[in-house]
């Protein structure tokens, strides 16, 4: 246990992550521009989880890890500002409809490809990445209610998306190159014991190289 001040010491030089510190480069298959994605209000770092297992032997159960599972990827969450043309919320909506219309009961409802991801940044004070999360195979699940009335006093409003993906991965960035590192190049896993990079992954429907 530190002392006081050892804490303000170790503090000072290693000072906190604030949580504005962010912002998102890409949005899944939605193509917003940077302009656009100045609007996002509030993101969150994915979590991940390893899976108990576990083994009862003669009265007492071991605790034995199995397998990994990514618990927000059902539901992650994304707050934009909504911009004065509703432009924003008009390319989220296409994007649902896209991924399945009633009108033609057909859409992209196949699994999204490698390519559809979100990439969220964190920044240090002056602006600089120096922390990247790749969300991968990534499309909109729903858009929450914005609820309007007449006798608010000129709140901004907001929109609320629910996105669902498969996997993340991270990396350091690079100060001097301002490239990630092992953010994109260990994103692909084992299959049939061969490290498959992102680029030779197959599309939907195709066999695998």
């Amino acid at each position: 246990m530190a002392t006081i001040q050892e804490f303000y010491t170790i503090a000072a030089q290693k000072d906190f992550a604030r949580l504005f510190q962010f912002r998102l480069l890409s949005f899944g298959n939605v193509q917003f521009s940077p302009s656009q994605l100045a609007y996002i209000e509030s993101a969150s770092l994915p979590g991940r989880s390893i899976t108990n297992v576990p083994v009862p032997y003669m009265g007492l159960s071991f605790n034995v890890p199995g397998t990994v599972t990514y618990p927000g990827s059902p539901s992650y969450q994304v707050t934009f500002r909504c911009d004065a043309d509703y432009n924003i919320r008009a390319a989220l909506e296409a994007a649902t409809f896209n991924t399945f219309d009633e009108d033609t009961s057909a859409g992209q409802y196949s699994l999204p490809g490698i390519n559809s991801t979100i990439q969220l940044e964190l920044l240090d004070k002056k602006g600089a990445p120096v922390r990247q999360y790749n969300l991968f195979g990534v499309y909109v699940q729903s858009l929450a209610d914005t609820a309007y009335t007449v006798t608010d006093t000129g709140s901004v409003a907001t929109i609320q998306a629910t996105i669902a993906y498969q996997f993340w991965r991270a990396g350091a960035v690079s100060r001097a190159a301002n490239t990630t590192i092992n953010a994109s190049a260990q994103i692909a896993p084992l299959i049939g014991g061969t490290n498959i990079t992102p680029t030779s992954w197959p599309k939907v429907g195709q066999p695998r190289r």
